[in-house]
């Protein structure tokens, strides 16, 4: 039986036959010529809509859309349309339990995409017992070596996006480094990396400073980051907290040090927070990589139609695993989730025809042949961890706030660094 069936014990006679015969009727009509619509294949999208990390979840959330739309504009899966069902974790693991027994009690899913490594360990337990495929978009380094069998992640680990942090840092002449980073758990795991592969390259960490979120002044801490004369921040805050803290920089040493963040400082409410005049001043941020060709084109075309605006930073990953979890059903035949997951690696890794789009993708598929999907976010190859590797862009925020490619760092560069 596919997943999301609703199973019902029916009892007494006559009203027991009537029931049969009722389900049986509304079955023959989804299925026939002439009948109604085929049911849609529901998708579950877990992600923060509100709280501190709503920047990360509107990115998610518009991904998913996207592919949703070049999914059902290629006919569907399994000849069904697809459809989303949306749960707000509202940026807190302890939200997100009740939003994931929503999806999957009363909106039945078949898998999922997101959350990130705020709520994925609230969660997994849920995902587990009820066997759910899911496309993780977070980078906990705990992660690094999953064996989970129902989760996936197409984005880079935090410890490629540390890494790639450091070798720009190094690549712009910097060698003496401060940490700054809120007390959020996930920031532990993005430093180590950052710390590892900047000494090994020849820097220094002359500063480890942690900001309390949402305080009236980091003064005290700023300090401590000028006296140890730094020529490069490594940062990572909420947009409230940046706030404060890049004015406290401004009253002491008017913003003299540059600083590199990591992909949540690109988000359009923290640009906003800390100003586009002050983004562009001092900041730079890295990013998961789009690059340019088939899937990147796609994807752009796609998101033109869905949005009136550039997409978000990071929805490439979500558009990515929606449309890899897609293809992976249509391989399957059917959906049963121990199928599906079998399925992954089947549409990504090698070998196999490339396609660059859902709609190739499908026309292969039908025809027999194996096939490799390459995302808008680059090869998208699993390892047995089920994790994937990509490039990382610098971005700088113009004084309008959008965000300009100052340079690229790819995989392997990453990779190299990294050993």
């Amino acid at each position: 039986m596919e997943r999301g069936a609703c199973m019902m014990s029916i009892r007494g006679g006559r009203n027991s036959m009537m029931l049969v015969a009722v389900a049986l009727a509304a079955a023959l009509l989804v299925a026939v010529p002439g009948g109604t619509a085929p049911a849609p294949i529901s998708f579950g999208v877990l992600a923060a809509m509100t709280g501190v990390h709503a920047d990360v979840g509107a990115a998610i959330l518009e991904g998913a859309r996207v592919a949703q739309r070049a999914i059902n504009d290629a006919g569907g899966i399994l000849g069904r349309p697809m459809e989303i069902h949306l749960a707000d974790t509202q940026s807190d693991a302890a939200d997100a339990v009740p939003a994931e027994n929503k999806l999957i009690g009363a909106n039945r899913i078949v898998v999922q995409i997101g959350p990130t490594s705020t709520e994925l360990f609230a969660v997994r337990p849920i995902i587990d017992n009820n066997r759910v495929p899911m496309i993780f978009l977070g980078g906990t380094t705990v992660f690094d070596t999953n064996t989970d069998n129902w989760i996936w992640r197409p984005n880079p680990s935090d410890s490629q996006l540390s890494v790639a942090m450091a070798v720009y840092a190094i690549k712009k002449g910097f060698r003496n480094a401060a940490l700054v980073f809120y007390t959020d758990i996930t920031n532990e795991t993005l430093k180590a990396p950052i710390v590892k592969t900047f000494q090994k390259l020849g820097g220094k960490i002359v500063a480890d400073v942690k900001l309390t979120a949402g305080q009236t002044s980091y003064r005290s801490e700023v300090e401590r980051v000028v006296s140890a004369h730094p020529d490069v921040i490594f940062t990572q805050t909420d947009p409230g907290t940046a706030a404060v803290m890049y004015a406290n920089f401004k009253e002491l040493n008017n913003l003299a040090v540059p600083m590199i963040g990591t992909d949540l400082t690109a988000g359009s409410n923290y640009i906003k927070s800390v100003t586009p005049a002050v983004a562009h001043q001092v900041l730079v941020s890295l990013v998961g990589s789009t690059p340019p060709g088939g899937a990147a084109d796609a994807f752009n075309a796609l998101y033109a139609k869905v949005y009136t605006h550039q997409p978000l930073e990071s929805a490439n990953y979500a558009y990515d695993g929606t449309l890899v979890m897609a293809l992976a059903i249509q391989k399957a035949g059917n959906l049963d989730p121990e199928k599906i997951v079998q399925s992954i690696p089947m549409v990504t890794n090698p070998p196999g025809a490339v396609v660059y789009n859902y709609k190739d993708g499908l026309a292969a598929l039908t025809a027999g042949k194996k096939i490799k999907l390459y995302g808008a976010s680059g090869p998208l190859v699993f390892d047995k961890f089920h994790n994937a590797y990509g490039p990382f862009d610098v971005v700088q925020a113009g004084l309008d706030g959008k965000l300009v490619t100052l340079m690229t760092i790819s995989a392997d560069e990453i990779q190299k660094s990294a050993q």
